[in-house]
């Protein structure tokens, strides 16, 4: 490993010499980065008679998922019972199988060999990379995408969630963030996850988790009260998502909960759908309930936008990985310092809308904050062009029940299910009055501000936790 914290120039702090040693093959700045290099060194200057300094390898084996099968079609119905874990399941340090795909036996069986049980750690390791979490709980069968690297314990004095919360430390992220590789598409390699040093308790010939459970012990009532703030911050935001239809008070459909068989007839019309889903007697249901309010077509609300995007020596980029679904907000924007595939320019004021699972609800209202920043080309930009709604009532009311229902019944595709342009623009768009609008816009304000008051204080509580456990750990 090269030396690099004896060299740093004081003049230009951002600058910094290496002594290169005949294993370095790497040479970029974030692996000679000193300020990283310094952090670790202290775990491997701090010896201690009762603690360990390895590499995660030893302790643990680290492997890879697998894709699901080209042209794959995921749909819900009573054969497909298999959760299909992706990058966006694992969140709060949990995996979350309740928004977990599900696919068929048939499909499994492909892919059966890439399996995570109860008590595996996940982290990411393409798209949002680092995010960490475990599976707590019981499952017989569960798959897992390519983007993730399973870590399952091979020593039994190893407790999982001790390992969990240092690879959540900072000593845990700053080796995460240091591995990374590739300038466009960021990327952790298992190899790199596997050489992650980490801190154990030790005595008697054996790794301690007798203190390991001591020390996790001492953080678990503030990790209890970060848990329950984040349960009152998810009941707010379910609460503001279901805003609209307590307000328009209009019926919503109710799907069986098993298969069900439909006659329809063939329209003469060469370009009309023959599928199932957008032939279903509920779709149809649906549109007749929205009819009777006052509406508009969604195409007739807005225009489509193209701005051009202006040559640069870096780009701000929001994938969607970076757009909540939950709230309908960009979370972040990273720098890149090329495009490489065909992008949009986002533009404050902007509404986009992902044309990808869009009954997801991956639809923002573009901030100041990342005007100027460009996007996937999965993202549809428009503008509002009507006096008749507002821009937050149109994002509200494309959030709601009533527009994700009928993308829902409108996407086409075999194995990632988009929504069409002329689907999209012929989405009926209720809409009340502006004092209805206006007040639906400040009810969900109201509630997402409250959600984003206790999530700051359960992050505040997060690092007060994470603090701790290098405290009880390390020092």
């Amino acid at each position: 490993m090269a030396t690099t914290k004896n060299r740093v120039f004081e003049n230009t702090p951002l600058t910094y010499g290496v002594n290169l040693s005949d294993g370095d093959d790497r040479l970029d700045c974030a692996w000679f980065n000193p300020i990283v290099e310094d952090r670790v060194e202290t775990l491997r200057k701090n010896v201690r008679g009762d603690r360990k300094l390895i590499r995660l390898r030893s302790i643990a084996d680290v492997n890879g998922g697998k894709r699901l099968p080209k042209g794959t079609v995921i749909t819900e119905n009573e054969s497909s019972i298999i959760p299909y874990i992706r990058a966006i399941d694992i969140k709060n340090l949990r995996v979350n199988l309740e928004t977990a795909i599900r696919i068929p036996k048939e499909i499994h069986q492909a892919i059966q060999n890439y399996q995570i049980k109860q008590n595996d750690i996940v982290i990411t390791i393409a798209g949002t990379i680092g995010e960490i979490g475990i599976l707590e709980d019981p499952v017989e069968v569960c798959d897992f995408t390519e983007n993730i690297a399973r870590i399952r314990m091979s020593n039994d004095h190893v407790l999982p969630k001790f390992m969990l919360h240092f690879l959540d430390s900072e000593f845990g992220r700053i080796q995460t963030g240091r591995y990374l590789v590739g300038s466009l598409q960021s990327k952790l390699s298992l190899q790199s996850c596997r050489n992650i040093e980490v801190y154990l308790p030790f005595a008697d010939g054996h790794y301690n988790d007798v203190e390991q459970q001591q020390i996790f012990d001492e953080l678990y009532s503030i990790l209890g009260q970060v848990e329950e703030k984040k349960s009152q911050s998810d009941k707010l935001i379910e609460e503001a998502n279901s805003v609209v239809v307590k307000r328009i008070g209009l019926p919503t459909i109710t799907e069986a909960k098993h298969d069900e068989s439909f006659e329809q007839i063939i329209s003469a019309d060469p370009f009309s759908r023959l599928d199932a889903l957008f032939n279903n007697p509920l779709r149809h249901d649906l549109l007749i309930a929205i009819k009777k309010y006052p509406h508009e077509l969604f195409g007739k609300l807005v225009r489509s936008e193209n701005g051009k995007i202006t040559p640069s020596d870096f780009y701000r980029l929001v994938e969607l990985e970076q757009v909540d679904e939950d709230t309908g907000r960009i979370t972040q924007a990273r720098e890149v310092p090329e495009l490489g595939s065909e992008k949009i320019l986002l533009k404050e004021g902007n509404l986009l809308i992902s044309k990808l699972q869009p009954e997801k609800g991956k639809i923002v209202i573009v901030s100041n904050e990342f005007d100027g920043c460009v996007g996937s080309s999965e993202l549809l930009p428009f503008a509002l062009d009507s006096t008749k709604i507002s821009l937050d009532y149109l994002w509200a009311v494309l959030r709601s029940e009533y527009v994700l229902k009928q993308w829902e019944y409108s996407l086409t595709g075999s194995s990632r299910m988009r929504i069409g342009n002329t689907e999209l623009k012929e989405t009926i768009v209720p809409i009340p009055d502006k004092i209805i609008q206006a007040g639906i816009v400040e009810e969900i304000k109201h509630k997402l501000s409250e959600s984003d008051s206790i999530l700051k204080e359960a992050a505040n509580l997060k690092t007060q936790a994470k603090e701790e456990f290098v405290k009880l750990l390390v020092f």
